[in-house]
């Protein structure tokens, strides 16, 4: 009897053992499975928080981005002949009832915009390009549009810190937005004016050239540079043929001719030039 009642308790004791393993390794796989559980909702969390941080411009590399600011700024005269004639569609508009725009006794160039624009990346190219024939710039800097936008990414310049010097011409430029939709200059006064009375429905780039004539949207085909680098960018303006030459630099004529009606034919050389007089035939009286 007394070696039954040991072997059952033994068995018992066996058997109890087994049970506390059971559950030993039972809250291990619970503590496991939450530890892995906690592991995904951070990588989720943190995933959320990477995706929705705003994102720094992408840097040119190599000075790209200088570089063909450098040559946009020096285009040769004999590029802008060979260009294609403009459309209609990149002629600025007439204002019913505006009055000149001037500042410091020069005509003035306004334009409207904001770096997370891409129609606005894209229009800065064929304005630099154009304003670079009546004087000359400083501050400009490097960006890309809105990763987050259509044509994103798009390669441009800031005019945020730009200075324009000119014997014929003024020039002002506020970008309202950082490319990621934050508040950068503010819009007010005259210009404030201007853009609501003139631009309503309040899209940019808004260009007012001289208060007269203006443009909204970009005159450039989006097509042409959607996914394009510096380099293919400024490689493609200076080739007429080129599907980005053949919509930049007869943008830049027109805005050269629409300039020079403004500055009264000045300078000379840029407003009686082949490109430009042919541009001129367009302008919206």
């Amino acid at each position: 009897m007394a070696k039954s009642n040991r072997a059952e308790t033994a068995a018992r004791a066996a058997q109890l053992r087994a049970q506390a393993a059971r559950q030993e390794r039972q809250r291990k796989q619970v503590i496991a499975a939450v530890v892995a559980v906690v592991v995904v909702v951070i990588a989720v969390v943190l995933g959320v928080v990477i995706s929705n941080r705003p994102k720094p411009a992408p840097a040119a590399t190599g000075g790209a981005g200088a570089t063909a600011l450098a040559t946009l700024e020096k285009l040769p005269a004999s590029l802008f002949d060979k260009a294609p004639a403009p459309t209609p569609a990149q002629a600025p508009a007439k204002l019913q009832g505006a009055t000149p725009l001037t500042q410091d006794g020069k005509p003035k160039v306004l334009y409207v915009g904001a770096e997370y624009c891409p129609y606005c990346a894209m229009e800065r190219w064929a304005l630099i390009g154009a304003l670079s024939r009546f004087g000359t710039f400083s501050g400009i800097t490097e960006t890309t549009s809105s990763s987050n936008d259509v044509h994103p990414d798009t390669p441009t310049f800031s005019f945020k810190d730009a200075k324009y010097t000119s014997d014929v011409l003024a020039f002002q430029a506020i970008e309202t937005q950082d490319r990621n939709g934050k508040p950068l200059q503010t819009l007010d006064g005259e210009n404030l004016a201007l853009f609501q009375k003139y631009n309503p429905g309040g899209g940019i780039p808004w260009i007012d050239y001289g208060g007269t004539h203006a443009t909204s949207g970009a005159t450039v085909d989006a097509n042409a540079v959607d996914g394009k680098t510096y380099e293919q960018i400024i490689t493609g303006i200076q080739d007429p043929s080129s599907d980005i030459g053949k919509t930049m630099t007869p943008a830049m004529n027109m805005i050269s001719a629409q300039i020079c009606k403004a500055t009264q034919g000045k300078p000379a050389n840029v407003c009686t030039s082949q490109g430009v007089t042919a541009a001129s035939v367009l302008l919206k009286q």
